[in-house]
C-alpha cells in the first residue's frame, strides 16, 4: 500500500477513535457518525460496543431498524470476547442457523436483559413494545445501527432509554420506509418522517457529527463519482489500491458491446454502461430484452473465465444483479436460468443494501417508456445500486435513457412549500452520472 493510502487509512481510524471516545466519555447526549458506502460503519458499531462494556462497564443496547440487520450485527459481535452478549427478538421469531447455539436469545423482552454490563442487540419495534417495563436510562449507551434507515417517529419513543446515544449510518442510501403520505409533514416544524439523524440535526444542529473520510470498497473512479453525486456534505476518498482489484479474462471476447464493456472493467474502469437499442416496451412491467442482456453479461463473465487476480476464478456467487422492481427482477432470473446460471442472485435494491460483491449488473431505473416517477428518481435507491461492487459494475440501459434525461422537465407541484425537493435532487444525481459516463467513453452500445 502506498504512503498516501496508508495516511488516509490512519486518518479514518482516528475519526473512528474520536467518535467512539466522544460518544462514550464526552458531554453530548447524542453523537452521529456519517459513513459512505464501504467505510467500515459496522466495524465502528462493533468497536464502540466492545469498548463500552470494557473499561466503562456499560449497559449497551444496539438497536437496528429491521430484524435481518439485528441478526447480522449479532453474528459479527460473536467474534469479540464480550462479558455478555444477548439478543432479543419477537416472540414468533426463530434464530437463523448461523446463530443457533452460539448466542443467548429471548423471544420478547426478558426482565434481566439490562442488568449489569453487557450488550443487548434488538430491533427498534421490539424495544418500543416493551416501554411499559423499561424506564428512562435503562441503558448507559444506545447504538443505533443503520440509523439513516430509521424514521425519527420510531426512534423518539425509545430515545429516553439510554443516557447516551451513538447513531451510525449512511446518509446517501435509502430513506426510511413510511406507510403513510408524508408530503404535508415536509413543511412542518417536526419532521418525524425523516431519518433519526436528520431529525436530530434539524432540531439540534450543534450535535457532534463525525464523517468517515474513506471508502474501503469502491475503487477511486467510482468513489469520486458517487461522492460528487450523492454526498455533497460528506467528502470521502477511496483507499482501495487498484492493483488489488484487477479483473482478468482467460478467454478473449467476441461479442460487440458486451465484451467492450467487460474489457473496460478489466482495464481498470470500475463503472461502465451498456445500452440496448430502442425504447422499453410500453405497458409492460418487465423489459425482456434488457433482462436478456443482463443475463448474457453475467454468463459471459464466467464463460470468458473471469478471474479476480490474487483471489481466484469468479463464480456465480461473485456476481449480483440489481433491479428496482420485483417483477422486472423475475425476468432477469428467468433469463439466467435459461442460460444455466440460476445460482446468480437477483434482488431489489433494498435487499442488496449493506452487502457487496465483486461484480454487479444493474438495470438503469430510467429505462422507462414514460415519464419517471418520484420512486424512479429516488437518489438513495440509485446510490445503493451503484455502490455494491468491489471490482466492477455494469449498468444496462435502453439507449432512450439519454433522451429521457435530456428532455426531462421538472415540476414542483408535489412538493410542499419550503420542503427539500428530493425528486429534483435524485434527477441531478442521475444526470451527473450518465453524463460523466458518456463524457468518459464508458457507455457501450450494442
Amino acid at each position: 500500500m502506498s504512503a498516501l493510502l496508508q495516511a488516509r487509512l490512519d486518518q479514518a481510524d482516528r475519526v473512528i477513535d474520536e467518535a467512539i471516545e466522544r460518544s462514550l466519555f464526552g458531554t453530548d447526549p447524542i453523537s452521529i457518525a456519517k459513513s459512505p458506502p464501504g467505510a467500515g460503519k459496522t466495524f465502528l458499531v462493533e468497536c464502540a460496543a466492545a469498548v463500552a462494556v470494557g473499561a466503562p462497564a456499560m449497559r449497551v443496547v444496539i438497536v437496528t431498524p429491521g430484524v435481518s440487520q439485528l441478526y447480522d450485527v449479532a453474528e459479527r459481535l460473536l467474534e469479540y470476547r464480550l462479558p455478555r452478549l444477548e439478543l432479543a427478538h419477537a416472540k414468533h421469531r426463530v434464530l437463523p442457523p448461523a446463530l443457533v447455539g452460539r448466542i443467548t436469545s429471548s423471544n420478547g423482552w426478558a426482565a434481566n436483559l439490562n442488568i449489569g454490563p453487557g450488550i443487548v442487540v434488538t430491533n427498534v419495534h421490539l424495544l418500543a413494545s416493551y416501554l411499559h417495563v423499561l424506564g428512562p436510562n435503562s441503558f448507559d449507551l444506545m447504538i443505533v445501527d443503520e440509523a439513516y434507515q430509521l424514521a425519527a417517529s420510531d426512534f423518539l419513543p425509545v430515545s429516553h432509554l439510554a443516557t447516551r446515544v451513538l447513531m451510525v449510518g449512511d446518509p446517501g442510501q435509502l430513506d426510511p420506509v413510511t406507510s403513510v403520505d408524508t408530503a404535508n409533514l415536509e413543511a412542518g416544524e417536526h419532521k418525524i418522517h425523516w431519518s433519526a439523524p436528520a431529525y436530530v440535526l434539524d432540531r439540534f444542529p450543534e450535535t457532534p457529527v463525525y464523517g468517515l473520510p474513506v471508502t474501503r470498497r469502491l475503487l477511486p473512479d467510482t468513489s469520486d463519482l458517487i461522492q460528487a453525486s450523492f454526498y455533497p456534505d460528506l467528502p470521502f476518498t477511496s483507499v482501495v489500491d487498484p492493483a488489488d482489484r484487477r479483473l482478468r479474462f482467460r478467454l478473449a471476447g467476441v461479442v460487440p458491446g458486451i465484451d467492450r464493456a467487460l474489457d473496460a472493467i478489466a482495464a481498470g474502469q470500475s463503472l461502465v454502461a451498456v445500452t440496448v437499442p430502442g425504447r422499453p416496451p410500453a405497458h409492460e412491467e418487465a423489459d425482456i430484452e434488457v433482462a436478456a442482456v443482463m443475463a448474457h453479461l453475467s454468463d459471459h463473465i464466467l464463460t470468458r473465465q473471469g478471474e479476480w487476480i490474487g483471489h481466484g476464478p469468479l463464480t456465480e456467487s461473485d456476481i449480483g444483479c440489481i433491479d428496482p422492481h420485483v417483477i422486472a427482477g423475475g425476468a432477469i432470473s428467468d433469463a439466467l436460468r435459461q442460460r444455466g446460471r440460476g445460482s446468480i442472485r437477483v434482488d431489489t435494491v433494498e435487499r442488496w443494501q449493506g452487502l457487496q460483491m465483486p461484480i454487479s449488473i444493474v438495470r438503469h431505473p430510467l429505462s422507462l417508456p414514460a415519464r419517471p416517477t418520484g420512486f424512479d428518481l429516488e437518489a438513495g435507491r440509485w446510490c445503493v445500486a451503484l455502490s455494491r461492487h468491489q471490482i466492477g459494475c455494469v449498468i444496462v440501459a435502453r439507449e432512450s435513457v439519454t433522451d429521457l434525461i435530456g428532455d426531462y422537465v421538472h415540476t414542483c407541484d408535489t412538493v410542499a412549500a419550503g420542503a427539500r425537493d428530493t425528486t429534483w435532487i435524485g434527477f441531478q444525481a442521475y444526470r451527473t452520472i450518465w453524463e460523466s459516463l458518456r463524457d468518459q467513453g464508458r457507455v457501450f452500445a450494442l
